[in-house]
């Protein structure tokens, strides 16, 4: 499990309990309208919000003035640097409270590209199982619709058998890499002596919009517009700096 997988089981939980009431899409809106409004909030919490605003107005300050200055480039050297140092101290004021606030909604997003992106085929069919490279040192790998849940098993050429439960509709299977420290495959990984690099599941892609380019059809394409209307109202709401 990664950094950003911690929150994972409870979102699995809360998002399992509601799915015998609501279907995806709602759920996925409801999703956005909380997390739009407790991240909103829990920066507004988190950062100075009165140095902030005092930090906004000099900073307009300083561009109205070096906006309106019709001097010699050579002395507006006092001007340029005011605009930089309170536009830096602005930066400097709003960035801690961001990165705290966003944990959780980066947490989300892991979880729901791992539940959203793909589903698990339907009972009585296989998807496609790949090695890569293909069939490395007599390596394979196939679908194995006998164990509860289903599973990638991989093995061949005196190789350890592995098989692989698949817990989430994750399409892909590697070594653990640095990356991994911070999101992690719901899945597991390959040895790191393994000959295979990777295990590639074709997984059906979801679709929660069925017109438009592909690229938009997917879990992001209900998630984003919501999450951004609802910060927006947020913003304006909660009187946020």
């Amino acid at each position: 499990m990664g950094l950003f997988n911690i929150l994972s089981p409870v979102f699995g939980a809360i998002d399992g309990a509601a799915a015998s009431l609501l279907p995806t899409p709602v759920r996925l809106a409801l999703w956005a309208a909380i997390l739009a409004v407790s991240t909103m909030l829990l920066y507004k919490g988190l950062s100075p919000q009165a140095r902030i605003g005092t930090a906004k107005r000099e900073a307009r300050e300083a561009r109205r003035k070096l906006n309106s200055f019709d001097g010699e480039f050579a002395d507006a050297g006092p001007l340029i640097r005011d605009q930089f140092l309170t536009a830096f101290k602005h930066i400097g004021l709003v960035v801690p409270g961001t990165i705290i606030a966003v944990l959780p909604l980066l947490c989300f997003l892991v979880w729901a590209d791992n539940h959203f992106d793909y589903s698990l085929p339907a009972h009585g069919s296989a998807p496609d199982v790949a090695t890569v490279p293909a069939g490395a040192s007599g390596v394979s790998a196939h679908w194995d619709a006998g164990r509860t849940p289903p599973a990638v098993s991989l093995g061949g050429n005196g190789t350890t058998p592995r098989a692989y439960p698949m817990t989430a509709p994750v399409p892909i299977i590697t070594k653990h890499g640095a990356w991994n420290w911070l999101v992690g495959n719901p899945l597991g990984y390959l040895p790191d002596d393994s000959p295979v690099e990777a295990v590639r599941i074709a997984l059906p892609e979801r679709e929660f919009i069925h017109f438009g380019p592909s690229w938009m059809r997917g879990w992001l394409a209900v998630f984003i517009p919501v999450m951004f209307i609802v910060s927006l109202l947020m913003f304006k709401w909660a009187k946020i700096e």
